[in-house]
Order: C-alpha cells, then structure tokens, then sequence
C-alpha cells in the first residue's frame, strides 16, 4: 500500500495536489482535493493491460472549467430541487436556478468547485485520503453551518470506499454524491457494457427532469436493468417509452430494491475488457446517466451516482433527506472492481 502526493495546480492561489494511492495487486487511485475529485481509477483488464475506469482530463484548468461535474463529489444536494424552492419549518428558501428551472447540484459554485483541506493515512491493508470542508449558513440559500467530512479508502480487495458524514446547526436538506465518468469499456460508446440495477422501479419526471411524485415501473421499458444486459439492447426499446424519448436517453433516478444490505445495487461490467465494478450504497436512489443513447453516439461513458431521490425537500412521501442538529447525515458508496475472463 502506498499514497504519492504531489502538486497538481492552484485555484485562486491556492495550492491544489494530487494523491495516487496504490494497494498491493496494481490498483490504482488519483484523487484531488479540487472537488473531492477521482481522477484516475488504473486497473489491470484481464490482458494484464493497465485500464483507466474514469473519463480525466490532464490539467486543473480543465477541471475548473468544467460544467459536468467530472468525477466530483456533489453537493449540498444532488440532484434537482424544483424552482429552487423548498420549505423547511415555515421558512422557504431560495436557491440558484442553475439547472434551467431548478437548483442542480447544489448551484454553480458547489462543493464540486471548493479546494478541500486533506489528509492521508497510509496502513498495511488500506489507504485513505480524508477531505473536510466548512459551508456556511446561507451558501447557495441553503440554511445551517454544515461541516462536512468525506474519506476515500483504497483497499487491497480492490475496493475503493466513499464515506461522508457532515453535522448543521440548523435543519436542512443534504444529499451527496460521486460523479465519476466511468468507461470500463474500450469502445467509443457504453452501448455494449453490461448494467444491472437492483430497483423495479424509477421516480417519473416532467420535461425538465423534474419528478412529477409518481413511480414508474421498469418492466418491459428501457429502463429495465433487473437482469444483465447490454445498454444498447434496452436502449433500443426507446420507441415503447414516452419517458426516455421525452428525456433523450438515459437521465433518471432509480429507486434501489436493498438498500444498504450486502448485496449491489449495480453491477456494470465491459466484454471487451473483461473490468467489473460492483456498487453498493447507504443511499435512496441512483442516478443512471448516459447522455442520448437515442442513437450510436453519445459521451461514452456512464455515470452511477447514489443520492436521495431528486425534489425529496418538495416531496413529503419521498425518503427524508432533512439532517437534523445532533442527528449527522452519513452515506457510504462502495465499489468494487474485478475482472472476468473468457
């Protein structure tokens, strides 16, 4: 086990590093504190040819310009808050609509684009990289002074672990999340990488992806991914899906069958490569996000991002995502990685 820490860049004059660490059979990790960022996800495929998991880009400047949450940890709330609007105690709030109509992901200057203080820790069957970070009452019209703590931990079992926890002085809603880009595949697109979720159902969502409260099952749509298989096979069932062609492909939350319990909520795996990844969440629901898959051509990759459902502060029958004084929020986000070969 090993942690490498250099100096990736800075962001308004503030030194930003870079931290591989590295478990004993040749996986490999590279994490920023710019965003709680995963850079580099290194596996070996099963030719022994080292493969990287996660879309990157190579320079600091790039991630700061970003727009699509690359590989960063999301936050106060993932996900869409209607109108960025909610009430919370007879108080309404008012947030940043920086998704069309609504609060995406906690506003344009989000946790995704904060410079986290960091620390490692470096033992004989793990290595870890512990990031924390202070949010004001009031940021991003959000209520309470939150103080978050976010752990990567790299194991020698080839599991990478995301842990959060986070305190407030006042209620409020908080949802994090990881968004990494992952490409297990060599392909140009994820049409034939492997996808199983464990949910028989997803949140339904208006024309602006906002949930309309309903839930819409999976069987005999596009959304079915109860039993592995390809993307691109369900992706083809578009035209029986008023849902998916109204959202252009694949955008929406899944609500998990186990949560919590020892067992995936999604297993993704690429033919090509013989890479596996096994997820496994504390959380509500999970964002399956492709970009269009209507036709070939799409972003190539896929994101997995465990949350509370989207709109939860605006929907009373959904999982609370309120966090409470002397009641911390905390979520894990588990994965595995393996390799299958022919």
């Amino acid at each position: 086990m090993n942690i490498e820490v250099s100096v990736f860049g800075h962001a308004n004059g503030v030194a930003v590093n870079e931290y591989v660490l590295t478990n004993d059979n040749g996986m490999r990790v590279t994490l920023l504190n710019y965003g709680g960022i995963i850079k580099e996800i290194i596996v070996p495929d099963k030719s022994g040819i080292a493969k990287n998991c996660v879309q990157t880009f190579d320079t600091l400047e790039e991630y700061i310009e970003d727009a699509s949450y690359r590989g960063a940890i999301v936050g106060r709330y993932a996900n869409r808050i209607g109108h960025g609007k909610f009430i919370l105690n007879d108080e309404q709030y008012n947030l940043e609509l920086n998704g069309g109509k609504h609060n995406l992901h906690g506003g344009l200057n989000g946790f995704h684009k904060k410079v986290w203080e960091a620390t490692t820790n470096q033992q004989s069957d793990e290595v870890s990289l512990s990031l924390s970070l202070f949010s004001p009452d009031g940021e991003g019209g959000f209520p309470g002074n939150v103080n978050i703590k976010a752990r990567y931990t790299l194991t020698n079992d080839n599991e990478l672990i995301f842990h959060v926890c986070a305190d407030t002085d006042k209620a409020t809603p908080l949802s994090f999340t990881q968004h990494a880009y992952f490409v297990l595949s060599n392909e140009d697109t994820v049409g034939s990488t492997k996808l199983k979720i464990n949910a028989d159902s997803i949140t339904d969502v208006d024309d602006t992806l906002l949930p309309t409260g309903d839930f819409v099952s999976v069987a005999g749509t596009p959304f079915d991914f109860r039993d592995e298989v390809k993307i691109s096979t369900r992706a083809h069932m578009a035209d029986a899906s008023e849902l998916y062609t109204m959202v252009g492909g694949y955008d929406h939350n899944y609500v998990l069958n186990e949560v919590g319990k020892d067992v995936p909520q999604a297993v993704v795996k690429a033919p090509d490569s013989g890479v596996t990844m096994a997820l496994y969440t504390t959380l509500p629901g999970l964002q399956f996000y492709t970009g269009n898959l209507q036709s070939d051509v799409q972003i190539g990759a896929l994101c997995l991002e465990p949350q509370h459902f989207p709109d939860a502060p605006n929907k009373v029958h959904f999982p609370n995502c309120i966090t409470h004084p002397n009641n911390p929020f905390e979520m894990t986000i588990r994965y595995r990685f393996g390799v299958q070969y022919d």
